[in-house]
Formats: structure tokens, C-alpha cells, sequence
């Protein structure tokens, strides 16, 4: 029986809201209140205690009623209290470790009902920071590594640049590392300025209607320098197809996957770029027939400062995937990103088409 008394009082526990159980509280504590005060009265009628001139007067009793009322029904309250203040307390303590950067901290309140809504908002909210101060911390460790790369070696080569005895070909090479490396510091601080713009951005401004198509050709125009450096067979397959948006921030989004797509295909490889129509949306995808991504880096690939070339001898500083990401999302699209081992990659960007596009 205690058992079945315990289930129901807990799902009656779980039903009631604050509201309902503050008031049904209340009234318990006012019910005990009575019973227990109107028992002891009785008690000592019984046993002879109380005068029956008091009683006779009619103001004595009635005072001593309510001076017990009270007594008892503070007593009462303070001990059915306990439970609710104990839960406060919890909630209080929780916050004050969550303050203090204590992140794994967790409520595991489970009623009333409020409580324990409370309880996962704090959870959530707790892992949500927890998240952010990983990602906190990762960015400050990743741009200390990236800014403080060049900088040594600018420092190191110009030290070395003092010397009397270098021959010119030395000279200009090490010119050309701190020219290089000077040009590495200028990209870092403009795409971390640019992301910065990006994240703070939540209304997309400065929206046309253009050619698709036009833009990809004029990007490949723009890098067929590098194209034809390395050799690099081009399959492409555009169509005039009108898209509305910031032209300026679609152009950063082709222009940083076709130079990823270059950076990584083999000399003599080839890059497919193909767009269509599907669904009221235009997909776009770039691939190549690179290196390729390990299932382990893959997830990450959107993430600021992640290269999956851990010596980062690769050119790039790890932001250009992040920037694609938030303009492409800032444009109500997606980006996925698809790689095999030693087969290539593949990034698929999908846009919404304008509603008049036939």
C-alpha cells in the first residue's frame, strides 16, 4: 500500500503546477493548524486544564486560540517549508558554481512541475556555455598560434637580413619569406575582421538580384592564374540562373572554395563545378579529386582555425570555410561539405531561388 501511496503521490506531484500546489499547501497548513490547536483544546478539557471562568468570560479563550493558531501554524510552515527552500537553495548554490565558471554543474530538480522545467533550462543553458567556453578557448589558443607564427619568422629572417655576409640570392629569399609571411598577418587579421562583421550580422543588407552563372565565370576568371600554374583541368557546368543576395559576400563564398579546391588538387588534377535547379532552390557544388578528408577532420572542416594539417605548412589560416559558412547560412542556405580518403571533395552549397525565377 505505501508503494501505490508513493506512485500516486508523485504523479499528483508531477500534475500540479506552483500555483496549485502553493494553494493546496496553504490550505494543508491551515487544516493541521486547526485540527492540531482544536485537539489540544480538547485535550485539556478533558484533563481539567482550562478554568471554566475563562471559558465564561468569552475573550480569554478565543485569544489563546489564536495566540495557538498562530504558534502552531508557524511551527507547521516553517517545517513544510524546508522542502521548497531546500530546492531554492539548490537552484541558488547551482547558479553560484555556474557564476564561478563551473560548468559541469547540474539541477536535477523534479518537482513541481516549474521546478523542473527550471532544472533543464539550467542544464542546457549550463552545457550551452560550456560549449562556448570550449570554443573560447580554442579560438584564443588557435589565433595565438597563427599570429605568432609569422611573426617569429619575420623576426628571425630580418635578424638574419643584418648580416654583411649574405649573398644576394639568400637576401632575396629570406625578403621574400618576410614578404610572405607579412602578407600571411594581413590575411589572418582581415578574415578574423571580416568573420567578426559576419558573426555580429544578423540582417542581410545590401540584397540584388544577379546573374549566378555570370558571377561563377567572372571568379574563374579572376583565379585562372593559379588555374593554369597547376595545370588544372576545369569542368564546368553553369547556367544563367538569377539569385538575390549581397553579391559582395557570394563572391568571398566561391572565391574561397575555388581557391581550396586549388590549393589542395594534385598538379594536372581536375575541379567539376556544376549548378542547378531542385526544389525552388538552386544547389551549387564544387569538387575535386584531391587528397581528401579524414572522417575525423570532416566534422570540423567549418570550424574557426581548424586545419587538418596539424604543422599547418598548408597556406590558409583556417577561416576561410568558417566565413563561407556564415554567409551562406546569413543567405538562408546550407553547405555541406562530402570527402573520401584519396578521392576528393566535394562542398555542396544550396541557396533559396527568387520566387519570380521561372
Amino acid at each position: 500500500m505505501s508503494k501505490i501511496g508513493s506512485k500516486i503521490g508523485k504523479r499528483l506531484g508531477s500534475r500540479l503546477s506552483l500555483p496549485l500546489l502553493f494553494s493546496f499547501a496553504v490550505f494543508l497548513i491551515f487544516l493541521v493548524t486547526v485540527i492540531v490547536t482544536g485537539l489540544l483544546f480538547y485535550l485539556a478539557d478533558v484533563f481539567g486544564l482550562i478554568d471554566e471562568k475563562l471559558v465564561m468570560e468569552g475573550t480569554v479563550v478565543p485569544l489563546l486560540i489564536l495566540i495557538s493558531c498562530i504558534i502552531i501554524g508557524t511551527a507547521i510552515s516553517a517545517i513544510s517549508s524546508r522542502k521548497m527552500v531546500r530546492s531554492i537553495r539548490t537552484f541558488i548554490d547551482a547558479t553560484d558554481r555556474l557564476a564561478g565558471g563551473d560548468f559541469s554543474m547540474r539541477l536535477q530538480l523534479k518537482s513541481p512541475p516549474e521546478f523542473r522545467i527550471l532544472s533543464e533550462n539550467f542544464n542546457r543553458m549550463a552545457e550551452e556555455l560550456g560549449g562556448i567556453e570550449i570554443l573560447r578557448t580554442d579560438f584564443v589558443n588557435n589565433f595565438s598560434h597563427e599570429f605568432k607564427t609569422p611573426i617569429v619568422s619575420i623576426k628571425g629572417f630580418a635578424e638574419m637580413l643584418k648580416y654583411d655576409d649574405l649573398s644576394r640570392q639568400e637576401r632575396d629569399e629570406y625578403l621574400d619569406i618576410v614578404i610572405e609571411e607579412s602578407a600571411r598577418l594581413a590575411s589572418l587579421a582581415s578574415n578574423v575582421l571580416e568573420l567578426s562583421k559576419i558573426e555580429t550580422q544578423t540582417i542581410l543588407t545590401d540584397k540584388k538580384s544577379f546573374n549566378a552563372g555570370e558571377q561563377l565565370r567572372q571568379c574563374v576568371l579572376l583565379l585562372a592564374s593559379k588555374f593554369e600554374k597547376r595545370q588544372l583541368v576545369l569542368n564546368l557546368d553553369f547556367h544563367d540562373y538569377m539569385l538575390e543576395g549581397n553579391k559582395e559576400l557570394l563572391n568571398q563564398v566561391w572565391l574561397n572554395l575555388l581557391d581550396n579546391a586549388i590549393k589542395f588538387t594534385p598538379e594536372g588534377g581536375e575541379i567539376v563545378m556544376s549548378m542547378k535547379k531542385r526544389s525552388g532552390r538552386i544547389v551549387f557544388v564544387i569538387s575535386d579529386n584531391g587528397p581528401g578528408i579524414s572522417p575525423e577532420a570532416l566534422p570540423r572542416v567549418f570550424d574557426k582555425f581548424y586545419q587538418q594539417d596539424t604543422s599547418h605548412s598548408t597556406a590558409g589560416n583556417g577561416l576561410g570555410l568558417t566565413i563561407v559558412s556564415k554567409i551562406v547560412h546569413l543567405h538562408g542556405g546550407t553547405i555541406t561539405c562530402d570527402s573520401l580518403l584519396s578521392q576528393g571533395t566535394a562542398f555542396t552549397v544550396t541557396l533559396p531561388a527568387p520566387q519570380t525565377q521561372p
